[in-house]
Order: C-alpha cells, then structure tokens, then sequence
C-alpha cells in the first residue's frame, strides 16, 4: 500500500530516509519497500544522529525537515523515516530515547515518521534472520547462542560478528545485501529467528501508515 501524501493534490508522493549511513539507509530502502511497495524513496545523504542530541534536538529535528522539504520539492513529502544507533540494549534509556525523538519528529513534520531506533545497532536486526547471512556467504553460519534469542539485549552486535572469525569476515556494506535476501525469495519474506523489540516497534510504525 502506497503512503497517502498529505496535500499537493497532482503531486507524487515521496518518502525521505535519514540516518547515519548510508548503508543504514540502504537496509531501510528493503523495509520500506517491503510494507509500501512501489513507493518512491529519497535518501538524505547528509548524516544525521539524534540519538545523543540532548538539548540540540529540536535544532537537528527542524534541519532534517528542512532537508527533506528540498528533497522533496515537486513532490509531496508523504513520509519521513529516521534512523538512530542507540548504542545500549533494550532498556529504560531506549523507552526514554524512543518517546523523545518519536514526540520531535510528529512535532516538526506534518507527515507520517517511522523511528528505526535500532538497539544496539543494525546489526542486531540483521542477526534475526540467520539464513540471509549465508544467502550472502555459505561461511557466514550465525552462532547457535544468538539464534533464538533476544537481540536487543545483545551489545555491540557488530563487533560480535566480526569476531566470528568468518572467511571473509562481516563488513557493514554486506547489510543492505543481507536485508535484501530477508524479503527478496520468491516464496516469501523470511520468519524472524528470535526477536528484536527496536525492529518490531519500527514495522509497526510503517505498517500503520
């Protein structure tokens, strides 16, 4: 189902990812198409990181609208997704994090927002999908103890499969590759192998628009 853009009647609408990477962004392109499929998607290339703008927040919030309203232009802007590192687990300071960049972003734009607020990193959502590594490389075979489990409660994930001692080894560029096996066989979107709250919440939010 394709967002529903708010005004500019005639125009098409867009939706603008923002984040701290661009291969961030790139494993979004795969969520985002995978909920809203033909959608038209535009990636800020500027960085953007939120997750410890404590009292620059509402400064950094406005410039990310700013920035999407010229991405935009002759468009309509008919979503935002942002995406943060938390750099912690799942635990009081994600709520506390989540709640506050979710009210600034419904705040300063008047079109749907979706917060990949990723727990402890993207690489904790990519861990839920095991079978996608090895679509990549028939060596890259997940630990068993991270199978099953809880991802958000697993800190530097990154470095956790770096230190799998794989031939080659994990490299973030290999994520939107990765992601792109979760949702591209033909018999369907793989199954979750465990859970990962940060991912859950951010379907939803995209699912919901």
């Amino acid at each position: 189902m394709r967002p529903k853009a708010r005004g500019g009647k005639g125009k098409s609408p867009i939706i603008v990812v923002a984040g701290e990477g661009d291969n961030d962004r790139q494993v979004l392109r795969h969520l985002i198409t995978a909920v809203h499929p033909g959608a038209k998607i535009v990636n800020l290339k500027k960085k953007t990181i939120l997750s410890q703008a404590d009292t620059s927040l509402s400064p950094r919030v406005a410039e990310l609208r700013r920035l999407s309203q010229a991405a935009s232009v002759g468009a309509e802007l008919a979503g935002i997704v942002v995406h943060v590192d938390l750099d912690a687990v799942d635990d009081a300071k994600y709520i506390r994090v989540r709640e506050r960049i979710s009210a600034e972003l419904r705040k300063e734009f008047g079109c749907p927002s979706a917060l990949a607020l990723a727990a402890f990193e993207m690489e904790a959502w990519l861990m839920q999908f095991p079978s996608a590594f090895t679509k990549v490389n028939s060596r890259w075979v997940l630990k068993a103890r991270y199978k099953g489990c809880d991802l958000t409660k697993v800190d530097t994930p990154k470095e956790k499969l770096k230190d799998h001692d794989w031939d080659p080894p994990y490299e973030e560029r290999a994520a939107p590759e990765i992601m792109g096996h979760v949702f591209g066989s033909k018999d369907g979107a793989m199954a979750p192998d465990g859970k990962n709250r940060s991912y859950e919440e951010f379907m939803a939010e995209l699912r919901a628009w």
